[in-house]
């Protein structure tokens, strides 16, 4: 009873009022909530193990019955040793024990509560350790669901694309690679078949070659389209239900390990930013546990060096079960160190490149004039079906269609190109797009070169520093960053800069740059004298914009002694952990520094003063532990953008009150717990505030008429706090995103009013009641409402009618809602609908099908019948409804508490025993005589391409279980059987293997039909 025990401690005894106050009196509370909260996560997972193994027990595993057991009794034994129970007592009596002075019954009083605290860790290591038993045991004695329960640990960022992205040509690429990727899986269903059927040749399986890890590298020039080819396999229908676990990462020229690592480990579970604390072995050591045991597929973008392959191909346990690494390279060297039969990536065919043009330049357009047929189709020609080419030319030519002039240099510039040379091709190509680029454009396309090559850029970060570097054009009636998003949009209609990832309201949230792109903007900033770019491989020198990518702080005094005031503009480091402990961080010759990016600069010692004597800084980003309120933030006045973080999650920052008081500022981002007052003065500058810091302490309500101008805006919020508290958010007529997140409170309450012309609304531990959502539903111009981590708490919400009529996308995570009663009526406009961790929900409302609007269903990580009812709307939805469910780690469904005992049945056990023996003899008998028999004459003899494509039943992979099936007697199996029954009587006995004879007949059944499909078809085919 140990695990109920806890459950009970955790949800019951440990969060009492009179418990919490006897911790915060001795100034332990938010210790103790720190590990009430950890042990909690803890619990819940052990919590859907048993789940899992109670589903399985039902079904008569008897592996999932002993493991089960054992976990049990494990927690079970650390329960009774700590007494738990016991200490609480303890701390209860002491408090109310009147004997003593005030400093001895304070001082034992403190000490119960470190003893229970230590406990509670104690318990947590234990769990932890138990964890780790079980992800091993699952190896070992195949505790995973079958197929079509398998669990995918991916991220959901990739179902929403870009709508006008072109893709033409990869459909046999695909079918080609994924035939090769699921062919090990084919082959491990054969293997689990052979397995479960007892036969004889099981044994000639195991070391089966083809269920060993497999590289399979992507080859080709760069621009060919590995990348998207590989992308298009990676989130395959197929490929998703073939891999437990899928992870990419980019690597890039110049390899960073630590990166690749915490990169893969991001796709595979959520991690905090303490990782990067940690060394290279641990992280190392973290991803392969991960890996362990599991089916995966790992998808490397980009490798250069075979050094890059040896540096991380220690990660990847070879678990024995058709996993595969998926890699693209343009060094043949490469992809044959790597594997000895590489996919080559072939050239676009004359076809498919015109197509693709035509698409791109073209567009939806009926008819197309004589002239643009022939010069298109020539320099189509020659393109030399490299896609790079194709769509960068297309980009270009699709902002000057009526200019003949244009088309006509394009042509003569591809013509004087050696048509073998295609590197020249490419280059030219790109010299082209670039030189007819406007000349307000060329300046932001340059400052690409400052990133790295292959880096993720986000959105609102470029246009910030676009802003500060003063590249833009004020246009009347335009903020600076609605032109910056202008820019950024003609870029990417260019085909010059690509999208990344989208935001759920469809927006771009990031972008990058393909590397032939990338060397092309270097080589121009460089040109221009306004780029240096500081690594291992090139010393500092003086220009516009210093781009540091090396893992030291690379500016000192002798490196830049002869350079001239005006000369260096921006410094952005982008080197991986980089420490600063020095006070000397800047010279005389940064004076006139414009933009200081140090985000990824870890300072331990606050910042130097000197900063603040930067007064001509626009953008300022900053992380560092420890005070900074000696800073005088208010020198800089010609801050526009400011960003001050933590980079430990443990040391909260201190920093000065008064930071709004900057006049020029316009977007402040520091940390939740920085407490900041909204300045006395107006602010019309101000558009985002992330975080205001609102506590029950402040003796005034915040005025936010003082920032009339908002546009962003998270509140953080630390105590009760009356609903009027916040009635002044009604001034905020321009705000269009508003967060709330709480901190230490009982209760939350909506503000009496809220800004009229909201777009964004975001609610993060609010702990609400369903009914609380009929104020939300009436905010006229809501377009997006995430609600995370229980913004809202309750089994049941029914909307109002008259609500959300302009609601386009909803997200709810985390969540305990169980009946969701609603109709299209009140969601007329949605279009995105986000689930994640809902895990008592059971079904997606059925009326979501009259929806017209709506475009996309995501669940992550939820029940099975929540997928079963999403995917029933796409029958019942209209002809022709744009609507697509994206299912990202579906769990099993928690089972029905019925046991054997509450079944009854009449037959006698001797009976039953007769039965069962009499069964296995049959059915291994005949099982085991067809699958020698169709594995001997079609299976070994097939080629790869034979066996794909059959549809097989897919069982999970266990090293051990040749031993355990092939030696196993029949006597032995019938002593597991009797295991079941151990305490029942003879009637549920009966019953509870009537039902594994039940279960083991249908596995057979199945197995064998695959068998004969398969056959059938190699013999169709032959």
């Amino acid at each position: 009873m140990g695990f109920d025990a806890l459950i009970k401690i955790v949800e019951q005894d440990l969060v009492k009022p009179e418990l919490l106050s006897i911790f915060d009196a001795v100034g332990m509370m938010e210790s103790l909530l720190e590990t009430i909260e950890l042990l909690s996560f803890n619990l819940c997972f052990l919590q859907a193990f048993f789940e899992e193994c109670k589903t399985k027990m039902n079904d008569g595993d008897l592996w999932a019955k002993l493991l089960y057991e054992d976990i049990r009794d494990k927690l079970a034994t650390s329960y009774e040793n700590y007494k738990i129970e016991y200490k609480l007592r303890k701390i209860y009596l002491g408090c109310n024990c009147i004997i003593g002075s005030k400093v001895y019954l304070g001082a034992t009083r403190k000490f119960g509560c470190k003893q229970l605290h230590q406990t509670l860790k104690k318990v947590v290591i234990d769990i932890e350790e138990v964890k780790e038993l079980i992800l091993a045991e699952k190896k070992r004695i195949a505790l995973e669901p079958e197929e079509e329960n398998i669990t995918v640990l991916d991220t959901y960022q990739n179902a929403l694309e870009p709508e006008n992205e072109v893709i033409v040509g990869f459909d046999s690429d695909i079918e080609k690679i994924i035939n090769r990727l699921s062919y090990s899986h084919l082959m491990r269903s054969i293997f689990t078949i052979l397995r479960n059927s007892n036969s004889k040749q099981f044994r000639k399986y195991v070391e089966n070659p083809e269920l060993k890890l497999q590289v399979t590298p992507l080859v080709g020039e760069g621009g060919i389209g590995k990348t998207t080819l590989a992308k298009r396999v990676y989130g395959h229908p197929i490929t998703i239900a073939c891999f437990q676990i899928r992870a990419w990462v980019v690597v890039s020229q110049v390899h960073n390990l630590k990166e690749m690592l915490i990169g893969l480990l991001r796709c595979i579970s959520p991690i905090t930013s303490e990782i990067y604390n940690i060394d290279d072995a641990q992280i190392a050591e973290q991803l392969c546990r991960s890996l362990m045991g599991r089916k995966y597929l790992i998808f490397l973008d980009d490798i250069w060096t075979t050094a890059a392959w040896d540096a991380i191909q220690g990660c990847f346990p070879d678990n024995c079960n058709g996993s595969q690494i998926l890699v693209t390279t343009r060094f043949t060297k490469v992809a044959k160190y790597l594997s000895t039969n590489p996919y080559h990536v072939k050239y676009q065919t004359f076809d498919d490149s015109w197509e693709l043009f035509s698409r791109k330049v073209f567009g939806q357009r009926q008819s197309v004039t004589w002239e643009d047929d022939l010069i298109g189709k020539r320099i189509v020609h020659l393109c030399s079906g490299l896609p790079l080419a194709v769509v960068v030319i297309a980009g270009l030519l699709v902002t000057a269609k009526e200019s003949l002039e244009i088309w006509r240099d394009v042509e003569k510039t591809l013509g004087g190109v050696d048509r073998y040379d295609n590197n020249n091709r490419v280059s030219k190509v790109l010299s082209l797009s670039y030189n007819y680029l406007p000349s307000h454009l060329k300046a932001c396309f340059h400052y690409f070169g400052v990133f790295p090559e292959d880096n993720v850029i986000p959105v609102k970060r470029l246009i910030n520093l676009w802003v500060a570097e003063g590249f833009l054009m004020q246009r009347k009636k335009m903020r600076l960053e609605a032109v910056a998003e202008g820019y950024l949009h003609d870029l990417i209609n260019r085909s010059l800069i690509q999208i990344n990832e989208l935001c759920i309201d469809g927006k771009v949230k990031s972008c990058k740059i393909h590397d032939r792109v990338h060397e092309v903007c270097v080589r121009e900033a460089i040109k221009e004298n306004a780029l240096c770019i500081i690594n291992d491989n090139h010393a500092p020198r003086a220009s516009h914009w210093l781009s540091c990518q090396t893992r030291h702080w690379p500016i000192t005094r002798a490196s830049y002694r002869n350079c001239t005031l005006d000369k260096i503009h921006s410094v952005l480091c982008f080197g991986k952990d980089v420490y600063h402990s020095k006070c000397k961080l800047l010279y005389p010759c940064m004076k006139l520094l414009r933009v200081l990016d140090l985000s990824l600069v870890k300072c331990s010692q606050g910042m130097p003063s000197e900063i603040t004597d930067l007064v001509h800084l626009k953008y300022l980003a900053l992380s560092t532990i420890g005070s900074l309120y000696k800073l005088r933030f208010l020198k800089l006045k010609n801050l526009l953008t400011l960003i001050v973080t933590s980079w430990m999650e443990k040391c909260p920052l201190h920093l000065p009150c008064d930071i709004l008081g900057l006049q020029q500022l316009r977007h402040l981002h520091v940390d939740k717990r920085c407490s900041q007052y909204l300045p006395c003065l107006v602010k019309k500058n101000l558009q985002t505030l992330h975080w205001l810091k609102i506590a029950s302490s402040y003796n005034e309500k915040p005025n936010f008429r003082m920032v009339p101008n908002l546009k962003e805006l998270g509140i953080y919020i630390e105590g009760q706090l009356e609903p009027s508290y916040l009635e002044g958010l009604v001034y905020l007529h321009r705000l269009e995103k508003l967060k709330f997140e709480v901190g230490r409170i009982e209760q939350f309450c909506l503000p009496t009013g809220f800004p009229p012309n909201l777009k964004k609304l975001t609610l993060r531990y609010t702990y609400l009641p369903w009914k609380e959502m009929d104020t939300i539903g009436k905010l006229r111009h809501l377009e997006v409402l995430k609600l995370k981590d229980f913004a809202f708490c309750g089994s049941k919400w029914e909307p109002s009618k008259r609500g959300f009529r302009e609601l386009k996308t909803l997200l709810i995570s985390r969540s305990n809602l169980k009946h969701w009663h609603s109709s299209s009526n009140h969601f007329p406009v949605l279009e995105h609908l986000v689930l994640r961790y809902c895990w008592e929900l059971k079904e997606v409302p059925p009326t979501f099908s009259n929806i017209g609007t709506l475009k996309l269903i995501v669940l992550e990580c939820c029940y099975s019948s929540l997928v079963t009812s999403a995917d029933k709307l796409l029958f019942k939805g209209k002809a022709g409804s744009p609507l697509r469910v994206c299912k990202v780690g579906t769990k099993l469904e928690l089972p029905n508490n019925e046991s054997f005992e509450e079944e009854i049945v009449v037959n006698s056990e001797e009976e039953n025993v007769e039965s069962v023996k009499s069964f296995e003899e049959e059915s291994v008998k005949s099982s085991e005589e067809e699958s020698v028999k169709s594995s001997e004459e079609e299976s070994v003899g097939s080629s790869k391409e034979e066996f794909v494509g059959s549809s097989m039943v897919e069982l999970p992979n266990n090293e051990s279980y040749e031993e355990q099936s092939v030696e196993s007697s029949k006597e032995e199996r019938m002593g597991r059987y009797k295991e079941l029954s151990v305490g029942s009587s003879d009637q549920e006995r009966l019953k509870a293997r009537k039902r594994v004879m039940k279960n083991l007949k249908k596995k057979v059944s199945k197995s064998l039909n695959a068998f004969k499909d398969l056959k059938a078809k190699v013999l169709r085919r032959k």
